[in-house]
């Protein structure tokens, strides 16, 4: 058998998979977790529920994937975001351009960044657990960027860095919510995010 012949029946494969995944993080996104049955993916595929077996071994194995793929991307697309900044750029703008990268994976990216961040309270403890170091990954990175700010003094000593990186991160990850395309761009919900924690909303 030629290399091409062995291949095209690997390909198939992996472009079945691929589909799998993208049905699964569409039903997901929309219907989250506990409401999207293997059947329901199937049947989007015009598939037999069975199929899906050869692929993946479970809804959990599904998940999880597109757990992973989701979060990776967020976190590729901010680390893009952040490095393209020129040497010696401002807190505010390193975490304006992160912010931005943010909501771009979430918000452009499709389905698998969404449904990583709204079923991740659905999803089984195995799933949770294995997908925790890639949150935290994501997380330590915000981490990273707020402790140097304050020691810089850029952020001030009294400032709690935990409540403000969860808040910051909850606040753009509701954006899922409410956010709707043509009233303000993703980079303008952004500056404006990020703008309500840095210089507050006080009067001056």
């Amino acid at each position: 058998m030629s290399t091409s012949e062995v291949t095209k029946p690997r390909n198939k494969v992996k472009n079945t998979r691929e589909k799998i995944l993208d049905a699964a993080a569409a039903l997901f996104s929309r219907q989250g977790y506990n409401g999207t049955a293997l059947r329901d993916i199937a049947a989007a595929l015009d598939m037999k529920a069975g199929s899906l077996y050869y692929h993946f071994d479970s809804k959990e194995q599904l998940v999880l994937e597109i757990l992973k793929l989701g979060l990776e991307n967020i976190i590729n697309t901010v680390i893009t975001r952040v490095n393209a900044l020129p040497e010696g750029s401002t807190t505010e703008e390193v975490l304006i351009e992160a912010a931005k990268g943010h909501l771009t994976a979430l918000l452009e990216k499709g389905d698998y960044t969404s449904t990583s961040i709204r079923n991740y309270g659905q999803m089984p403890a195995a799933v949770q657990e294995e997908g925790r170091g890639i949150r935290d990954k994501y997380e330590n990175m915000w981490r990273k960027w707020l402790v140097a700010a304050q020691k810089r003094g850029d952020i001030d000593a009294s400032v709690d860095l935990k409540i403000l990186r969860l808040s910051l991160l909850g606040s753009l990850n509701r954006t899922l919510a409410w956010y709707s395309p043509g009233e303000k761009t993703i980079d303008e919900i952004a500056e404006i995010q990020v703008g309500f924690f840095w210089n507050g909303i006080k009067a001056r």
